[in-house]
C-alpha cells in the first residue's frame, strides 16, 4: 500500500460517509492507486457462466462439485477452487437447466459466498475493509431483491448447503448489501459483464462530472486509479457511478435504484445539464424556445418552454414515458449485427426524432455515438469508400461527443481516447482527397495532417494506460502505430 499513501486521504462527513481526497496537487494521467479486489464473480441475473474465466457454458460441470465450467483447466483454477471444495463437502450440485441462455437465479449465491469464504481466510483485511461499507439494510429490506436474497442466498448456503455451522443468514445479508452497494460491474477477461469488490474504490464519492478514472488489468482484475484531469490538493476525488452520456433522470433513477442516494450534483441541479442539453427537447408548439424541467431535483417537476410567450408544459411522467418509449427502439438497434442496415437504421431513427429532440440530447448523441464507430468499419462503408458528405459526417459525430464528454467527463478517459481515434480517420480521408482532386496544395496538406497525428497521439496516451487484451488497449497501439506511419509519409512528401 506505501506506493500510494501520499496521493490521497480518507475522509468523512454527513453527506458521503467516508470518502477520497487527494493529499498532493496530482496531474491528468497521474497514477494515485491500485487496489486488488477483495472478490469477484459473475453479478446477479447472469446466465450460466464458467466459474473459473466467466465465458458462458452449456452443459459443462466441473468433475469435482458439478457446478459450470468451461474446462477441465477452469475446474481446478484457484479462483473456483475454495468453493469448489465447499459444494463438494456439502454435496450440493448445480441443477441443470433448459435454457443456457437465460438468467440462472442458482448462480447469485457464488460471489456472495466467495466473500464469505475471503472473510475467513483474511479475518484482518475483512475488518480493515469490508466491516465499515455501508449496506442501506433498512431499505433493502423493503425492496422485492430482499426476499429473493434471502431465498436463494442466505437460505441456500446456510439450510441447504450447510453453511450454517460457520456464518448466520444476518452476515450472509449484510455481505449481498456489501455488494450491491459497493461492487462495480467489470468486463472479464471473455468480455462478460461480472462485478468486483474493490475496497479502496468504493470509497471514491459519486459525481456525474467524475475527475477520476479506472481501469480494470484483466490478468488478476487489478484496478488503477488515475486522475483524469488535473486535481488540487484538498480536492475530493469522484467517480461518475452512472453511464456518464444518460440524461439527468434516467442517472438519477439508477443512482436511487442502486445505491440508494438522491445526486444533487452541479450537473443534476441544471436543467440544460452545463449547457450540453442532455435532456433538452424540442418544442413542437413554437420554433423559439426548448423544453427544459423547472426543478431536475424534483421527482415531480413539470417541464416547461423557455419561449416566455409559448407557454407549453407537460409532466416529468409523460416526459419519462416517451424516454423510455424511444430508449427501447434505440435498445432494438443495439440487437443489430453491424452492417450497411445498422447504420441505415440508425440514420432513420435520428431522422425521425431530430424535431422532438435537441440535437445534443442523449438519445439521438447514443445514436451518434455508435454511427461514428460504425462509419468506415461495415461493408459498403469502410472508410475507402466513403463519400465526403460521409466523412463529414462521422467527423461532425465524433466531434459532438468530444465536446459533450469535455462537460460531462472532461480529460482522460478511455471514451475520449476512442472518439479521438475514430476522428482522425475521417480528417486523414477529407484531406488526401482534397489533395487528390488539386483542391489543396501539398504544404496545405501537410498543414491539414497535423490535426490527425495530434488526435493519433493523444489517443494512443490515453489508451495505452489500458489493458494491453483489452478493446481499448489494442486501439491505443494501432492509433501510437498509425500515428508514427502518418509521421513517416508526411516526411516523404
Amino acid at each position: 500500500m506505501g506506493e500510494d499513501v501520499r496521493h490521497y486521504e480518507v475522509q468523512q462527513n454527513d453527506k458521503y460517509g467516508r470518502y477520497l481526497v487527494a493529499n498532493k496537487d496530482l496531474v491528468a494521467g497521474e497514477l494515485i492507486f491500485t487496489d486488488t479486489p477483495f472478490a469477484v464473480g459473475p453479478k446477479p441475473d447472469t446466465p450460466p457462466l464458467c466459474l473459473g474465466c466467466y465465458c458462458p457454458v452449456e452443459n459443462t460441470l466441473c468433475s469435482s462439485c458439478g457446478w459450470p465450467v468451461c474446462s477441465e483447466e477452469c475446474g481446478k483454477s484457484p479462483v473456483h477452487a475454495d468453493e469448489c471444495a465447499f459444494f463438494s463437502a456439502a454435496r450440493v450440485k448445480f441443477q441443470p437447466v433448459e435454457d443456457w441462455t437465460a438468467s440462472a437465479p442458482q448462480l447469485d449465491c457464488i460471489t456472495p459466498l466467495r466473500v464469505l469464504l475471503a472473510k475467513e481466510k483474511y479475518p484482518d483485511r475483512w475488518q480493515r475493509e469490508l466491516e465499515v461499507m455501508e449496506t442501506h439494510t433498512e431499505e433493502r429490506q423493503l425492496r422485492p431483491t430482499w426476499g429473493a436474497d434471502q431465498v436463494n442466498i442466505a437460505d441456500f448456503l446456510i439450510d441447504h448447503c450447510k453453511l450454517g455451522q460457520r456464518f448466520d443468514k444476518e452476515t450472509v445479508q449484510k455481505v449481498c448489501g456489501i455488494l450491491e452497494v459497493n461492487s462495480v460491474e467489470i468486463p472479464s477477461r471473455g468480455g462478460f459483464s461480472i462485478r468486483a469488490l474493490y475496497p479502496r474504490l468504493a470509497i471514491a464519492a459519486h459525481n456525474c462530472v467524475p475527475n477520476i478514472v479506472h481501469t480494470i488489468l484483466q490478468n488478476d482484475y487489478q484496478v488503477q486509479v488515475r486522475a483524469a484531469v488535473p486535481i488540487k490538493e484538498g480536492d475530493g476525488l469522484h467517480l461518475c457511478y452512472t453511464y456518464a452520456l444518460s440524461p439527468t433522470v434516467v442517472r438519477r433513477d439508477f443512482l436511487m435504484e442502486s445505491k440508494f442516494f438522491q445526486c444533487d450534483c452541479a450537473r443534476c441541479a441544471d436543467p440544460t445539464e452545463l449547457g450540453t442539453h442532455l435532456s433538452t427537447l424540442k418544442c413542437s408548439k413554437c420554433d423559439n424556445g426548448v423544453i427544459l424541467a423547472t426543478n431536475p431535483l424534483d421527482k415531480d417537476t413539470s417541464w416547461t418552454c423557455t419561449d416566455k410567450n409559448c407557454g407549453f408544459k407537460t409532466s416529468n411522467a409523460a416526459m419519462r414515458k416517451m424516454l423510455a418509449v424511444v430508449q427501447a427502439e434505440i435498445d432494438q438497434l443495439e440487437l443489430l449485427e453491424p452492417g450497411p442496415g445498422a447504420i441505415e437504421q440508425r440514420e432513420a431513427t435520428i431522422n425521425k426524432y431530430k424535431s422532438v429532440f435537441h440535437p445534443r440530447h442523449s438519445l439521438l448523441l447514443s445514436l451518434k455515438h455508435s454511427l461514428a464507430q460504425l462509419y468506415g468499419r461495415v461493408e459498403g462503408y469502410s472508410i475507402d469508400e466513403l463519400p465526403d458528405l460521409m466523412l463529414e459526417r462521422k467527423a461532425e459525430f465524433c466531434r459532438l461527443l468530444l465536446k459533450t464528454l469535455d462537460v460531462i467527463t472532461p480529460g482522460e478517459t478511455r471514451m475520449r481516447g476512442m472518439m479521438l481515434y475514430e476522428l482522425h480517420a475521417p480528417l486523414m480521408f477529407l484531406a488526401r482527397n482534397e489533395f487528390g482532386a488539386g483542391l489543396i496544395t501539398q504544404e496545405k496538406l501537410k498543414e491539414r495532417l497535423q490535426e490527425p497525428i495530434q488526435c493519433l497521439a493523444e489517443a494512443a496516451r490515453i489508451l495505452m494506460r489500458e489493458d494491453p487484451h483489452s478493446p481499448e488497449g489494442i486501439t491505443g497501439q494501432i492509433a501510437q502505430q498509425s500515428m508514427e506511419q502518418l509521421k513517416a509519409s508526411l516526411e516523404c512528401l
